[in-house]
């Protein structure tokens, strides 16, 4: 059996103690089951610091690769800056994407709503309270080989994490939250569960 260390990457000289504390936290966390994560990068211009992670709702013999637009799928990013920002009120902030199925029968002027209040129910307990953000509703109509037209929903949400008093972050919890969310959205599976 591998040492639990084994894949985890030298510490860089020079990250601040919050964040390589936030880089175990994620690398440490429990998946979400039917949830598939990858590593995303990071623009340096967001932040000091951030850690990227993408995450897509597949069923369990689903080999798929990443970005089929009929599952629910996303991404976070944790960014942190050493120096405190005023607009965030913390060295940290959340940023994140869904890309998300709109079923027909939902596909009307309430669906917006609809999702950021379920969105809210999973954020607002791992946030200060600021959560903003958008939802698009986008509608494509298909033409000639009389396939049925789809309809999908976005959203792109930012909020600022609880962070301990010393400025560290449970990271894990803030992208386990995340995907607990774009998982209740799919209809990949009925309810969401964590693997140990």
């Amino acid at each position: 059996m591998r040492h639990p260390d084994a894949d985890m990457p030298e510490r860089p000289v020079g990250v601040p103690d919050a964040v390589w504390s936030a880089v175990e936290s994620v690398r440490s966390m429990p998946r979400v089951t039917g949830m598939r994560y990858r590593e995303l990068p990071v623009p340096s211009t967001l932040a000091d610091y951030g850690i990227g992670v993408e995450m897509e709702c597949v069923a369990d013999d689903d080999s798929r690769s990443f970005g089929d637009a009929h599952m629910a799928s996303g991404w976070i990013m944790l960014l942190y800056v050493e120096r405190e920002r005023e607009d965030w009120h913390s060295h940290w902030r959340c940023v994140a994407y869904a890309q998300l199925p709109l079923p027909s029968d939902e596909n009307d002027g309430l669906a917006p709503s609809m999702y950021w209040d379920g969105m809210c129910s999973f954020v607002d307990d791992a946030s200060l309270g600021d959560v903003s953000g958008t939802v698009t509703v986008t509608q494509n109509t298909s033409f000639g080989l009389a396939q049925e037209g789809t309809a999908g929903c976005e959203m792109r949400v930012s909020w600022t994490p609880l962070a301990s008093m010393d400025g560290g972050l449970d990271a894990g919890g803030q992208v386990q939250c995340w995907a607990r969310f774009v998982q209740s959205a799919s209809e990949c599976e009925e309810e969401p569960s964590v693997d140990r």
